[in-house]
C-alpha cells in the first residue's frame, strides 16, 4: 500500500495556501463589513458571489429569509478563492521556476 501522506499534504496545502485565504478574505471581509458600515468598491466581487447565490436560493427556497443565504455565499466565496487562488499559485510557482531556470 502507498503512503496518503504526501497527498493529504498537498491537498491541505492547496485547501488552506496563502493565496487561497488572501483572495477569501478580500471577498468575504469588505461584504460582511459593508453590511455594517457603508460600502467601498471592494465589495462588488462579494456582492457579485452573493447575489448569484441568491438567485439560485430564491429559485430553490423561495421562502427561506435572506439571513439563510449567508452559508452558500460563504461556500461560494471559498470556492472562487480555490479557483482564483490556484491560478495565482500557479502563475508564481512558474515565475519562480522560470527565473530560477534564467540564473543557471
Amino acid at each position: 500500500m502507498s503512503d496518503p501522506t504526501p497527498v493529504r499534504t498537498t491537498l491541505r496545502r492547496r485547501l488552506l495556501s496563502p493565496s487561497v485565504l488572501l483572495v477569501y478574505a478580500l471577498l468575504v471581509v469588505p461584504t460582511v463589513a459593508a453590511q455594517f458600515w457603508q460600502p467601498t468598491p471592494l465589495v462588488l466581487p462579494g456582492y457579485f458571489v452573493m447575489t448569484a447565490g441568491t438567485v439560485f436560493g430564491r429559485a430553490l427556497a423561495p421562502n427561506y429569509e435572506m439571513w439563510v443565504y449567508w452559508a452558500p455565499f460563504l461556500v461560494g466565496c471559498y470556492a472562487v478563492a480555490l479557483a482564483v487562488g490556484g491560478v495565482l499559485d500557479r502563475l508564481v510557482v512558474r515565475r519562480l521556476t522560470s527565473r530560477t531556470a534564467s540564473r543557471e
